[in-house]
């Protein structure tokens, strides 16, 4: 029998990749394999503190003093009994994971964003049994770097992301949004600068394509002040003349996390939605754009690129090399405004509307591949089914053991 620690905020915080375990894990304790709810935990490394608690049947675990758990993880995969721990973040922020939680096994689930894999990610994916990656740019990435790993893809529900009736879609435009004629959408974190997500350059693009556009708009899902050290959006926007053509989220309800059915609303009224980051990892936006029936533009690099199935992927303008000692990509401004104009044409051609064959085939095909009852079956399924004939009784018995 297997038991699990996921340990991330990711896998249970009430938005972002916060999907991934609302998605994810009810659907992997219904494994027999498994077993249960109960056979899987949750580490919530930020933002939880004082003591257990539990939250659909799942144990959650809080945080320790280290801001992403190294100080601590090894202490609950023992506390839960957990033969498996898999953590789902950026693998350089980690230490000495596999010593901590063994003789649990760990996989981490992990980006790669940038080449070559930087030393600090290989350094500290030493001891793992098995790295997963989200993207298939970031599982060749890797393994040319020497590192075997198994592709093992983010995903989306297709239920919640998907087209819309249009009436309701017209509502949420003319109620919430303003009414814009056309709109493009970019929904993205605002942290840290260099701002890899590429909001300057993207925001500059999008100035040059609305100048001759005044029934253009744009919304940013995003924070848009400096608390989490990046962009200053209220001195960009006003410095690129389109303070008046921008729209926020309300900071306090972004702060509290918007449900996915409003996701899935923003990202139907969108007429183009813009991700064209200097990295990515995976890029969930993207997926959730074209599963909702909007074209993507996004930077033809990393794993962007592989995402794309209705939209252009536009040649970076240059590289940049991060203080992690990798190449990410700057995304082409001119080339950005380029592929908004575009879209805008095809789109106003059409009677400034998207006729719904496109839409309908984006949507199934990111559905398709990227549905999470398909990620399971593909993926998940046959993963947890190798690692039950890889745990020895002996090592159960160990762990049990060593919890005690």
């Amino acid at each position: 029998m297997i038991r699990i620690l996921a340990a991330s905020n990711a896998f249970w915080c009430a938005s972002g990749y916060g999907v991934q375990g609302r998605s994810l894990l009810p659907r992997l304790a219904e494994l027999p394999e498994i077993g249960g709810r109960e056979a899987i935990a949750q580490f919530a490394w930020y933002g939880l503190h004082g003591g257990l608690h539990s939250v659909d049947g799942f144990k959650i675990y809080p945080a320790g003093n280290d801001p992403y758990g190294n100080d601590i993880i090894g202490s609950h995969a023992k506390h839960h009994r957990a033969n498996v721990v898999i953590t789902l973040i950026d693998a350089w922020v980690l230490k000495d994971t596999a010593k901590a939680v063994a003789p649990a096994v760990w996989l981490p689930w992990l980006p790669i964003d940038m080449e070559p894999v930087p030393q600090r990610i290989l350094d500290a994916l030493d001891g793992a049994y098995l790295p997963m990656t989200y993207a298939r740019w970031g599982h060749d990435t890797l393994r040319a770097a020497g590192i075997d790993n198994l592709y093992m893809p983010l995903g989306l529900e297709p239920d919640t992301y998907r087209i819309l009736p249009d009436d309701a879609v017209r509502r949420f435009r003319a109620e919430v949004l303003n009414d814009p004629r056309h709109l493009t959408v970019m929904v993205a974190a605002n942290k840290g600068y260099p701002d890899r997500k590429g909001f300057q350059f993207q925001l500059r693009a999008w100035a040059d394509f609305a100048k001759d556009k005044p029934g253009a708009r744009l919304y940013i899902h995003t924070e848009p002040t400096t608390v989490y050290q990046g962009i200053d959006f209220a001195a960009l926007i006003a410095n690129l003349g389109i303070a008046d053509r921008v729209t926020f989220p309300d900071r306090y309800q972004n702060f509290l996390g918007y449900s996915p059915e409003y996701m899935s609303l923003i990202y139907n009224a969108a007429d183009v939605f813009l991700g064209a980051a200097m990295s990515e990892g995976f890029g969930i936006p993207l997926i959730e754009a074209q599963a909702c029936g909007a074209p993507v533009i996004t930077t033809d690099a990393t794993s962007m690129p592989e995402l794309l199935r209705w939209g252009i992927a536009v040649a970076p303008a240059d590289r940049w090399w991060s203080p992690l000692g990798a190449w990410q990509y700057i995304p082409h401004t001119a080339g950005i405004t380029k592929a908004l104009n575009q879209l805008y044409a095809e789109w106003h051609d059409n009677g400034d509307k998207w006729d719904i064959a496109p839409r309908e085939g984006a949507s199934r095909m990111i559905h398709e591949e990227y549905g999470w009852d398909v990620i399971m079956r593909d993926h998940w399924a046959p993963l947890i089914e190798r690692l039950a004939d890889m745990l020895e009784p002996a090592q159960i018995a160990e762990l049990v053991e060593v919890a005690t």
